[in-house]
């Protein structure tokens, strides 16, 4: 579960002719980013600098949808690169219906690999153009807004690239300062380097650091009682921990719950006999700001001697790589 986006809105007062065509002055001193929307769901963003004058020719059902833009390059930027991406989510959406309708049937067992071949082809197709693209644009705003579909580990290049151009273009810009921020913790946090202390307290109210647990490996793992995929993770976690336990694996639990009762009767419930800590500060937390932590689950594994192994590894890439670390 992510920390939740706050948008602005500014009401504004337009006449619709019998043709669809209407019009709305907007007064900007720096370039904004808007959002037009006719449903929650159906909308277009727009960037808007000083004296721009924008015409947009749009499809009513789908705002979004293949927009004719002039007068701001950033927006046909955006919807441009948007439209690359699409086409290859299109056709993975199509194979995830395939495979979900071949379930069941006689040759599924053949069919299936086949299927995870060409999504992974078609990821793999998706993850380089829109690489290029970002690359190509990366002084554009437009790039601020399609940067998180990759993955800040694996494309750290991009990412660095995107938010240089960006700070230097537009350093007032929310969206390039969140990135600058970002980016620099990513950098701050990559594999070999310290990990930051947390000192918060357990549930008896005790301060509890991380450092506490140096000599072990550990997961630390940002949590909380109100986070779904949290809950529905936690079971996985428990197993990971008792296979692993014994070969001097622990895990340091920080929540970002708000409520006292909740989050302890969610350890009971969910049976999480390791270190948990928390200040009951949701999203500011002070654990969570040091480890940039916009989304949860997260989860950081340190070595031994508190330096950084990986991040964000869930499930059976935790488990593989903890198989790994231990010789197991």
């Amino acid at each position: 579960m992510s920390d939740p986006l706050v948008m602005a809105s500014v009401p504004l007062t337009a006449t619709t002719a019998s043709d669809g065509v209407f019009a709305f002055d907007l007064q900007v001193n720096e370039l904004t980013l808007y959002k037009l929307s006719i449903a929650a769901d159906n909308y277009i963003f727009i960037f808007v600098r000083p004296d721009d004058r924008i015409s947009l020719e749009l499809n009513r059902e789908r705002l979004g949808s293949l927009p004719v833009v002039e007068g701001s390059p950033d927006t046909r930027i955006l919807y441009d690169m948007a439209e690359k991406s699409a086409t290859f989510e299109r056709k993975m959406d199509s194979l995830g219906r395939r495979y979900t309708s071949s379930q069941g049937q006689p040759d599924f067992a053949e069919i299936m690999p086949v299927i995870e071949q060409e999504y992974n082809k078609l990821e793999q197709g998706k993850r380089e153009v829109l690489r290029n693209q970002l690359m190509a644009n990366a002084g554009s705003p437009a790039a601020l807004l399609l940067i998180e579909k990759l993955d800040i580990s694996a494309d750290f290049d991009v990412y660095d690239s995107v938010a240089n151009a960006s700070g230097r273009s537009y350093p007032f810009f929310k969206p390039a300062a969140d990135l600058k921020q970002k980016v620099a913790f990513e950098r701050k946090l990559a594999t070999g380097n310290p990990a930051p202390e947390i000192s918060l307290p357990a549930p008896d109210g005790v301060e509890t650091k991380l450092s506490s647990l140096r000599g072990k490996v550990v997961l630390i793992d940002f949590w909380a009682s109100w986070c779904s995929p949290c809950r529905r993770e936690n079971p996985e976690v428990v197993r990971i921990y008792n296979r692993f336990r014994d070969n001097g694996f622990e895990v340091f639990g920080v929540s970002l719950d708000r409520d006292r009762d909740a989050w302890l009767n969610a350890i009971e419930k969910d049976g999480l006999v390791w270190t948990q800590v928390s200040d009951l500060k949701y999203w500011q937390s002070q654990a969570a700001q040091a480890y940039g932590v916009k989304s949860i689950p997260h989860t950081v594994l340190i070595d031994r001697e508190g330096k950084i192994i990986a991040r964000r590894l869930r499930g059976k890439a935790l488990e593989r790589k903890l198989e790994e670390v231990f010789g197991d």
